[in-house]
């Protein structure tokens, strides 16, 4: 029996392991050990050369199929490490005429990068359709995903949107394996279909120990992503995968890319056991991932500092227990900070990034004093210097709860364009309402001039600033 030829090609992005499209090629291997594949990432390419790498590459492999995996869309990320939402506030809120103009000029800057990727992409996948004519030309990926009908809009003639992975084996015509969760991943094999695996051999690995979110947070996409079903993989299957990793080419780090570890109390038994798994190998490592806090308990944060776990990033959100409620987080206050107290008594030293979403729905001057002593709780317990507050703003996304109560309230326009990033679009996407949004957004235009790790500190200082009586007039 003849099989499709498959190249699978990770569209450009930050570069980061490409765990979705290897976690792809061994589902692939895994309906039909015989198949022939081929894994390009041109996030590994510089944008000069790659039409050119994509057009060698199906000229020497010869594909039936050529599936695209996108990752990114947005060229701003709503947090102040992101230089196009720093500009953005600079621009609408700095009062310095100099700074907005020369926020303006970096403005367009990213504006027109923008466009450019997004074309680029779109024209990637056009070159395709020349330089293999005869092959299926599809796309999939979590940008296909959330943003499939704006981009319906652009997409080039003959090529297939696959916003579900399981969409993806009938058009090939194998079957698809009986669990996708397990990806028995065979590293040998990969280094075969992938000879760009050396660039990541001293790079942070991504490993999934579990699909879905049973969360259902206001603003959050991952369940709509991966379903609000839990599915956990086999304790055993994720050991062996790490330890491949760190055997066969050395990986030292490692992400575990679920929504949540400990998205809720039945995940504790769960994590302990690839936790143990982890800690009977021996392996010299270390590991971290997005973390619940509150449902930790002392053996559990144990073991995960005797394994490795290295600077923590928690979604605490607010200090104040009504926004945490009106963004159904689903945890309290007092919860969180005996999860963080739980974790510095379990011998925990490394860097605690706490993730603050100010101006949430909900927001008053009075809850943004409460998450400013919450932040300050934090910093007594781990120690000072170890505690960096990281502010973001929630972003309006497709199919999430935000984007509902923006439609509703008129803050947001129904037809609206989720993909745009002109000033004006961004500003509607980034949720930033008065009457707190003026003050808000001049504490942070101020703050982000400041180096990286002094932003969020430097936010709640001019917050704090602008919330007494003596300084309330200069914000």
């Amino acid at each position: 029996m003849t099989y499709p030829r498959v190249l699978l090609v990770r569209l450009p992005c930050r570069k980061i392991y490409p765990i979705g499209p290897v976690y792809v090629a061994a589902a692939l291997r895994q309906a039909e050990p015989l198949i022939p594949l081929r894994l390009l990432d041109l996030a590994l390419i510089g944008p000069a050369a790659r039409k050119r790498f994509l057009t060698e590459t199906i000229r020497l492999f010869r594909p039936d199929v050529v599936a695209f995996s996108w990752r990114d869309v947005q060229v701003f990320s709503p947090q102040d490490m992101d230089g196009a939402m720093r500009d953005a506030f600079t621009f609408f809120y700095d009062p310095s005429f100099s700074r907005k103009a020369r926020a303006a000029a970096s403005g367009l800057f990213h504006i027109f990068s923008y466009r450019n990727a997004l074309a680029a992409n779109l024209s990637l996948l056009r070159t395709a359709r020349k330089a293999a004519p005869s092959a299926l030309v599809a796309v999939g990926g979590p940008s296909i995903r959330i943003f499939e009908e704006p981009l319906r809009r652009h997409m080039p003639d003959k090529v297939r949107m696959v916003p579900d992975l399981e969409q993806l084996f009938p058009l090939l015509g194998v079957p698809a394996p009986e669990n996708l969760l397990e990806p028995m991943l065979d590293l040998a094999a990969l280094e075969r279909i992938f000879p760009q695996w050396t660039a990541y051999r001293s790079e942070e690995i991504g490993v999934q120990t579990k699909k879905g979110c049973p969360h259902n947070c206001l603003y959050c996409l991952y369940g709509f992503l991966e379903g609000r079903q839990v599915r956990r993989r086999g304790p055993g299957g994720v050991v062996s995968e790490v330890e491949a990793y760190h055997t066969r080419w050395g990986a030292r780090r490692f992400w575990f890319t679920d929504a949540q570890l400990l998205s809720d109390a039945s995940d504790e038994n769960h994590l302990h056991e690839v936790l143990d798994g982890i800690a009977a190998t021996g392996l010299d490592l270390s590991w971290s991932g997005y973390i619940r806090i509150d449902k930790l308990k002392a053996p559990l944060a144990r073991l995960m500092v005797r394994t490795g776990l290295r600077d923590v990033e928690i979604a605490l959100n607010s200090g104040a227990q009504p926004v945490l409620d009106g963004l159904r987080m689903g945890f309290s206050v007092d919860e969180a900070m005996e999860g963080f107290r739980v974790l510095r008594s379990a011998g925990y030293t490394g860097r605690v990034k706490v993730d603050l979403s100010l101006n949430s729905p909900g927001e008053t001057t009075e809850t943004l004093k409460e998450t400013m002593k919450v932040v300050d709780r934090v910093r007594a317990i781990f120690g000072p210097g170890l505690v960096t507050p990281v502010i973001f703003f929630l972003a309006v996304q497709p199919h999430t709860g935000l984007e509902k109560k923006a439609l509703e309230d008129g803050s947001l326009r129904k037809g609206y364009d989720p993909i745009s990033v002109w000033p004006w679009d961004v500003r509607t996407l980034i949720y930033n309402p008065p009457p707190l949004g003026r003050m808000i957004g001049r504490c942070c235009a101020d703050a982000f001039r400041r180096s990286e790790g002094e932003r969020g500190d430097a936010v709640l200082a001019n917050l704090g600033a602008a919330l007494s009586d003596k300084e309330r007039r200069r914000w």
